[in-house]
């Protein structure tokens, strides 16, 4: 996602300007005068704006981070609730009704190094109040929320935007499909994107894009005379250009998108409040989606391709359905765990080693504002293979999330390490945590 760049300064003069020469003579007991143009007037008053903007905005930036941070260390009420967190979401549903994307990631970025817990709790806020939107149409309480179902898709050649979607039956079908399989109500209105997402095209998506898409999709289901959807037309950037050869084996994260409007009150949406019912409504909700998958797979082939079955030579994964940040966030973490493992697997067959002598060493480092894992496989202090990824959401659970899946290689010993030098030397290495 990109990130604004934090507010700067106030503009310094320069101090290699030389200052203006002093009159000689008479003319040094002259007085000085000054006659303010229209023009230097309004330079002032543009110069003293701007200022004044910027030293708002960084007031802003910090009042939002010490509020998230001071809810963060709150203790939660019975109903789940923090002092404070009425506000920090009313701040944060202001920045997004103002597009205002600059405060909220800079607010993050201010809370990244100096409380983690506080910035774990902004992230998931504003997160939500991007992808649920709550609405009123008369006297009726309304949420619309976006969606993500991440897929991987294996083809030869890779995957054709042209082809995607093309008929139009087979689309409507698709979309139909999610409220007759249980994934959505009944009584809720769907609608998918007649567009296939890239992982770029997602990942540019600000928090104040998804909301203004939410706020389109509200406006088109609800009001017979919208007739254009902007932010959601922004939104389909296009793929990166196709350079795979036609007999290429790929292997390819793409993203189907769409809301669904429902009221607030509709039992389908209900979540019991007992632990063990819950935990069955929600494997209840996974077991249907995982039936969908299953069934709807040949369907979902041939919106892709045009084709079915083997003729397709498509082979399809998919994940889950979420909420926008969610679904982002499971398919980039499976797709960069299957690219690092595919690293690590190509780099342990060029060394000839075997999986069970080797050691996987991990450790979380920052890089260019994001926070990235890299893992070394390494024995008789060698390095047999190396690979990197970035990480979104809790490190600590995607840390332990590529332990497991590197134990899949047969590697058996883990340690953890504060990073890895520039030689590929290993910086103050420790146990991996239990």
């Amino acid at each position: 996602m990109n990130k604004p760049t934090r507010p700067q300064g106030k503009p310094n003069g320069n101090p290699n300007s030389k200052a203006a020469a002093r009159p000689q003579g008479p003319a040094r007991d002259k007085p000085k005068t000054h006659v303010a143009t229209d023009a230097s007037r309004r330079r002032q008053h543009n110069a003293h704006a701007a200022s004044q903007v910027q030293d708002e905005g960084e007031e802003q930036v910090l009042q939002l981070a010490a509020l998230a941070a001071a809810v963060a260390a709150g203790e939660p009420d019975a109903a789940g609730r923090r002092v404070g967190q009425d506000e920090l979401e009313r701040m944060i549903r202001k920045c997004l009704r103002q597009r205002d994307d600059e405060t909220l990631y800079e607010a993050l970025e201010h809370l990244r190094f100096e409380d983690s817990r506080g910035h774990a709790l902004l992230r998931a806020v504003a997160e939500e109040a991007a992808d649920i939107v709550f609405m009123r149409r008369g006297e009726k309480e309304m949420e619309i929320n976006a969606f993500l179902i991440p897929f991987l898709a294996r083809t030869q050649g890779g995957l054709q935007a042209g082809r995607v979607f093309a008929d139009g039956d087979a689309f409507d079908t698709l979309r139909a499909s999610l409220q007759e399989a249980g994934l959505e109500s009944p009584k809720a209105r769907v609608v998918l994107v007649h567009h296939l997402y890239h992982p770029d095209e997602i990942g540019a998506l600000t928090y104040s894009d998804v909301d203004a898409m939410n706020r389109d999709a509200f406006a088109s289901l609800t009001d017979k005379k919208v007739m254009s959807v902007p932010a959601i037309e922004r939104s389909m950037r296009g793929w990166p250009a196709n350079d795979f050869a036609v007999d290429d084996e790929v292997l390819e994260l793409r993203f189907l998108l769409g809301f669904a409007l429902k009221d607030l009150d509709d039992p389908f949406y209900a979540i019991p409040q007992d632990e063990a019912a819950a935990d069955a409504y929600f494997e209840q909700r996974a077991e249907r989606f995982r039936t969908w998958a299953e069934k709807h797979t040949p369907l979902m082939q041939h919106c892709l391709t045009g084709k079915s079955g083997d003729e397709a030579r498509c082979q399809l994964h998919f994940m889950y359905q979420d909420l926008f940040h969610g679904g982002k966030q499971t398919g980039n973490a499976e797709y960069g765990t299957l690219q690092m493992m595919s690293e690590l697997e190509h780099g342990l067959a060029q060394s000839g080693a075997a999986a069970a002598d080797a050691t996987a060493i991990f450790a979380v480092a920052d890089e260019d504002g994001e926070t990235v894992l890299q893992v070394q496989l390494r024995a008789a202090g060698q390095v047999l293979a190396q690979a990197a990824r970035v990480l979104e959401g809790d490190p600590h659970e995607q840390l332990a999330d590529a332990a497991d899946a590197v134990s899949t290689l047969g590697v058996a010993q883990f340690r953890l390490a504060d990073g890895f030098a520039a030689d590929g030397s290993v910086q103050r290495e420790r146990d991996f945590p239990a």
